[in-house]
């Protein structure tokens, strides 16, 4: 017992080794070297738990780094970076580019885990770059973290794996439309190292991949093809189908596809509003969904302002491509439609229940608000699409989206067989009617028997009369034409008119 308590003292006497936490946020950077330039070097001597956050550095180096946040070889600093997070930072090169230029952007070396999102690199050389590698062949493997929502426009390629298995590459935008680029995405083993060993098991999904000249999306050796999965993707190329390389080969979409990859990415022209923000005009719903950790993009609207974080989206909906995110969908059709499909209401204030099918689906704003409008018949429509008929003749009914789309469904209706009541000047009931297409059912009060009965239509024109005894009497109009007619009666010097709409 004895020498277990003193074991146990000698134990808890080890010093142990506290992580640093580092948080840069809010800087401006801005370098005017054109030669070397190191960068932003992060300290990484000990175990640090780094959040670089919203930051601009602007750089015309022609080689070295802006952001130096790992290392380029083994040493004794490898892995104290792990699971670091870039986010919400511009990088902005404005050096002269050329064959020789090899300007590093965001360099994350011997580090794994790490999170680098909503980050945008503009015209950087070499914008994205995970890398490692031992000399004895044994690369590092991602098990979280990845690379996603990050837009790189221009630069010879945007994201290099360089040994180093297991990156996500998720919902990114690619462009490149002045001609500088080699490739978008280039994984390759460490060919630094004595015995390089490949980048297997990268993961490429709902990324948009977009170039004005035909340079391969995607460059991979055979030996990075282990595990790799690339698919939900867009592609477009301004002069030509999009191509790819494996080893030296280069391959149609087509001939891509046929092994496998990208069964479900489209080839498709995202339409972006300015090839600055590079948002799409309208909504990219190609995506599948890769998870809640990467269920927020960028706003379509989100900026790089230091110390600020751009603005962003929710996945809503179908999973959107790309960096940007639009924020809902908007109704695109309404279909209006009545229970068991009937369109004609014939008894006395019968009423029909209809119903709207919105599309498209996951639109955001799936509500409606339901209106009438009486074009020969009269009827009325609650908050739920039950109308209720009022008077014989025609109505439309309106489904209207209240997401502001302005979108809209009709739904034309027929009345008959109502009862319509007519009242004299003074407000006194005279008769009701009931009107079909064949018959004018007529009821008057006590006061009005004895009536002569005239029948006009709309031109004024006699078509028919009787002479009235008895409370209910009859028009037979199965001949005439629908639309207005007039029933007069005259009792004496007494007058009576009543409208009516034939069917």
């Amino acid at each position: 017992m004895k020498r277990f308590l003193i074991l146990l003292m000698l134990i808890y006497s080890i010093p142990l080794q506290a992580q640093v936490v580092l948080v840069k946020e809010g800087e401006t950077i801005n370098n005017n070297q054109t030669g070397s330039w190191g960068g932003v070097n992060i300290p990484r001597s000990a175990p640090t738990s780094l959040l670089y956050r919203n930051n601009s550095i602007t750089s015309v180096n022609t080689y070295g780094y802006m952001l130096q946040a790992g290392d380029e070889a083994p040493t004794s600093n490898n892995n104290n970076l792990d699971g670091e997070i870039i986010t919400g930072n511009r990088f902005n090169w404005k050096g002269v580019n050329g064959p020789k230029v090899i300007t590093h952007g965001l360099f994350i070396g011997y580090n794994i885990n790490s999170t680098i999102k909503y980050n945008y690199l503009n015209n950087v050389p070499y914008a994205v770059i995970f890398k490692s590698g031992t000399n004895e062949g044994t690369n590092m493997t991602f098990t979280s973290g990845g690379c996603a929502y990050n837009i790189c426009k221009n630069g010879k390629f945007a994201i290099r794996l360089k040994g180093i298995n297991g990156v996500k590459i998720l919902n990114n935008t690619f462009y490149n439309g002045d001609g500088s680029g080699w490739y978008f995405l280039l994984i390759t083993e460490n060919m630094d190292r004595p015995v390089p060993a490949p980048s297997t098991d990268s993961k490429v999904f709902n990324n948009i991949f977009y170039t004005t000249t035909q340079i391969p999306m995607i460059k991979i050796e055979t030996a990075s093809l282990a595990g790799f999965e690339c698919d939900y993707n867009l592609y477009w190329c301004t002069v030509g189908q999009p191509t790819f390389v494996i080893d030296d080969r280069t391959l149609t979409f087509t001939q891509w596809k046929a092994l496998g990859y990208d069964t479900h990415s489209v080839v498709l022209d995202p339409q972006f509003i300015d090839n600055e923000n590079l948002a799409p005009k309208n909504r990219l719903d190609y995506g599948i969904n890769v998870g809640e950790e990467w269920s927020s993009g960028l706003s379509t609207t989100a900026t790089w302002v230091a110390g600020i974080s751009p603005t962003t989206t929710d996945q809503n909906g179908t999973w959107q491509v790309g960096a940007r995110i639009h924020k809902g969908t908007l109704v695109t059709t309404i279909r209006v439609t009545a229970a068991g499909g009937d369109t004609i209401i014939d008894t006395q204030n019968g009423t029909l229940q209809l119903s709207a099918e919105v599309l498209p689906d996951y639109a955001t704003d799936r509500t409606l608000t339901w209106s009438i409008t009486n074009n020969t018949g009269k009827a009325e429509i609650n908050s739920s699409g039950l109308v209720t008929a009022l008077q014989n003749g025609s109505v439309t009914a309106k489904a209207t989206a209240n997401d502001g789309s302005g979108i809209f469904g009709t739904l034309n209706l027929t009345i008959s067989n109502q009862i319509i009541p007519a009242v004299d000047s003074i407000g006194n009931e005279f008769l009701s009617i009931v009107v079909t297409s064949d018959i004018l059912e007529i009821t008057l009060t006590d006061a009005s028997i004895s009536s002569k009965a005239s029948l006009y239509n709309c031109k004024g024109e006699l078509v028919d009369s009787k002479n009235v005894e008895n409370e209910t009497f009859f028009f037979e109009v199965s001949s005439f034409s629908p639309g207005l007619y007039l029933i007069v009666l005259e009792k004496r010097e007494i007058i009576q008119v009543a409208k009516i709409i034939k069917p």
